[in-house]
């Protein structure tokens, strides 16, 4: 329902209780026989008791109706007043239409000061009428939206309007006879009151909704309406009173009148419309201002999407960039993993192939950091959270670390005193938070330098501390440390290399597991201390079984094809698996894939996803739909949407390149387990 008008609850009340204390005053002087209270004036007219009585039931039972939301019993009552108004009047209207002798009460003596008393004649009992049956019709409308009860109170006000002027012009001598007294001074105001009080009660919807609604026109309205009503009777009453008082003669007084009522009207119309000129000019510049607002959300938005699209583009960049840096490192990084691993290679040679697979790895794991940052940015990473033995990551990580610790010969200290040593966290990730920090710690740390890596339990919470005696942290870049791309002084950066995204990520997987990390340093060439805390949970009661799959060698000589776009890694690729014992197919394209598909039959198939003609994601799709086979996804793609759509895709597992090849003969010995075929 559309909220009302504060003027449409105001006035009705108003207006209803003004009269009200009219009536009862004017019944008050009747009944205590004080002939001032009857007319407020000596010499005046006075009001009937019973056009009084008429006039207090009319204002209660537009008090009663007002609310449009009235309680039925109220309403009713209401009604119930205005009917018997409404048969007031008509009965006097019959008396005066017939010529007929009224009761005593339609004509009553003067009172003592010679004042008369109004008769209830036509003018008066048509009011009443009117007046009962707008209040009685006043929540009816038709079908077209006239409101009868509008009407009937225009009317009435209309006669009360007349009797005001005459009033004021000193008229009612004029058609006053010895047996008729028109309404009294009193009456007419009421009646107007009463009949203003009905169209403003439900102005909001009838045809006065434009007088009380918040508009210039609404408020031109109700400046100069009530003006060109009350203006001329005020105007009239005053020359009337000069032109008695001997001030002026009459045609004097025409004149000032009309002058004074062109002034006065004039200056209204100039007040009203100055108002609205400032009504006007503020909501220009309101409007101003709101398509300035407007105009400034557009840019922000553009501005928005650009940035938006910018950092697609960023993250597609590095996505594209860090697929065309893996291919390459495919090949030799599966070649030194090979060749480390080969029984006959002679000390001086093993030193150097480690070195280059160390290389490799080191080359593999800055743009696995990069794409980690531009994932934890994003919100896409994935956790997959179990029951973690932080020991046993620790030392996994530790002899991950072993060989760059001998190499600086590094004394190396191990306090595990955590006796609850395990989380709840992602195995996988959190070993990256812990390769992060003791690689930094390995890589700061002078030659014959000191690690002290340390567990213990701090209210219920797994807390590792590992320290060094490295080149520390100035106080200044503490703060900062956490930061992406940060490494401190940039002869730090220069001396040991790295893009400073380490610590940043670190810190982003701790807290995305409900852990924190802090970090402490005297100063430069003084050591730093980082500690890490985790909410420690109860150990399992049997052993979890491990998401790595068992470094076991193949059970049978397995069929495989092998598509790779790159003829390096191609080459290489096949020529490890060849050495294995197993029979390889290759091809570089999906139409030359398919075609082996269709004449071949294979136990797994290994697959780039980047094809010149298509994607292994296709080769992927026609070899389930042929066969039953096992896939392997190769791709320097490595976001969880790419992992997501080579799985959905039909492959088993997803590598990213650089591929290790240890990493690859694990899936490929678990692939002799599933089949059920060997190859000849």
């Amino acid at each position: 329902m559309k909220a009302s008008s504060p003027i449409t609850q105001v006035a009705p009340l108003a207006t209803s209780r003004l009269t009200a204390a009219i009536a009862v005053t004017v019944l008050t002087g009747w009944v205590a026989q004080i002939d001032l209270l009857k007319n407020f004036a000596p010499g005046m007219i006075a009001m009937n008791p019973f056009t009084a009585g008429g006039l207090l039931a009319a204002s209660i039972a537009l008090f009663l109706r007002q609310p449009i939301d009235a309680p039925k019993e109220r309403s009713i009552i209401g009604q119930l007043l205005a009917s018997a108004i409404i048969a007031m009047g008509g009965l006097n209207l019959l008396f005066c239409s017939h010529n007929l002798v009224g009761p005593r009460w339609l004509m009553l003596p003067p009172l003592a000061d010679g004042s008369p008393v109004e008769v209830n004649g036509a003018r008066i009992s048509l009011s009443f009428v009117l007046i009962g049956a707008s209040i009685l019709s006043l929540n009816w409308k038709s079908s077209r939206g006239f409101r009868p009860a509008e009407a009937a109170s225009a009317i009435t006000a209309i006669i009360a309007i007349l009797s005001l002027v005459a009033y004021s012009h000193y008229l009612t001598s004029f058609y006053t006879t010895s047996t008729y007294t028109p309404a009294s001074l009193l009456t007419s105001i009421s009646f107007f009151l009463l009949a203003t009080g009905i169209l403003l009660a439900r102005a909001d919807r009838g045809t006065l909704a434009i007088i009380v609604s918040e508009t210039a026109a609404g408020m031109l309205a109700r400046r100069l309406i009530p003006l060109a009503i009350l203006l001329p009777i005020l105007i009239g009453a005053l020359r009337q009173t000069a032109e008695r008082a001997g001030l002026y003669d009459p045609i004097f007084g025409a004149a000032h009148s009309a002058t004074t009522f062109m002034v006065v009207f004039f200056a209204a119309i100039w007040w009203t419309t100055r108002m609205l000129f400032r009504i006007d000019t503020n909501r220009m510049v309101a409007e101003g201002a709101r398509q300035k607002q407007e105009e400034q959300v557009r840019q922000l938005n553009i501005e928005k999407i650009a940035a938006e699209r910018a950092s697609q583009a960023k993250d597609d960049f590095l996505a594209v960039l860090s697929h065309e840096l893996r291919t390459p490192l495919t090949p030799a990084l599966a070649a030194a993993s090979y060749l480390a691993e080969h029984e006959n290679l002679s000390p001086e040679l093993h030193e150097e192939v480690v070195a280059i697979r160390t290389s490799v790895q080191l080359e593999a794991r800055l743009i696995d950091d990069l794409l980690d940052l531009t994932r934890i940015t994003r919100g896409k990473i994935e956790l997959h959270l179990e029951v973690v033995d932080v020991h046993g990551l620790l030392r996994n990580s530790l002899e991950i670390a072993r060989d760059n610790i001998l190499q600086k010969q590094l004394d190396l200290v191990m306090d595990f005193g955590a006796d609850r040593h395990h989380v709840w966290a992602d195995a996988v990730r959190l070993q990256q938070v812990f390769w992060n920090l003791i690689n930094n710690a390995v890589k700061f740390t002078k030659t014959n330098g000191r690690i002290t890596v340390r567990t213990v339990n701090e209210d219920g919470r797994f807390v590792f501390q590992i320290t060094d005696t490295g080149v520390g942290i100035e106080p200044e870049q503490l703060n900062r440390i956490f930061q992406a791309f940060e490494q401190g002084e940039r002869s730090i950066s220069r001396r040991f290399g790295g893009l400073g995204l380490g610590l940043t990520i670190s810190k982003r997987l701790l807290e995305l597991q409900g852990g924190t990390i802090t970090v402490h340093s005297e100063g430069l060439n003084r050591g730093t201390s980082f500690k890490l805390s985790l909410a420690s949970v109860e150990s399992p009661k049997t052993a979890s079984v491990s998401r790595l799959i068992a470094d076991e060698g193949p059970a049978k000589s397995l069929q495989l094809l092998v598509v790779e776009d790159h003829p390096q890694t191609l080459r290489v690729l096949a020529a490890l698996l060849r050495k294995q014992g197993h029979k390889v197919l290759t091809a570089e394209c999906v139409q030359a894939a398919i075609k082996l598909l269709e004449a071949e039959q294979f136990d797994g198939l290994i697959s780039d996803i980047g094809l010149p003609d298509g994607n292994g994601c296709e080769v992927m799709r026609a070899a389930k739909q042929r066969q039953s086979l096992v896939g392997i996804a190769l791709s320097g793609f490595g976001m969880e949407e790419d992992v997501r759509r080579s799985i959905a895709a039909g492959f088993d597992h997803h590598l990213t390149k650089p591929i290790d090849f240890q990493e690859l003969q694990k899936f490929v010995g678990a692939m002799a387990v599933r089949t059920n075929h060997s190859a000849p």
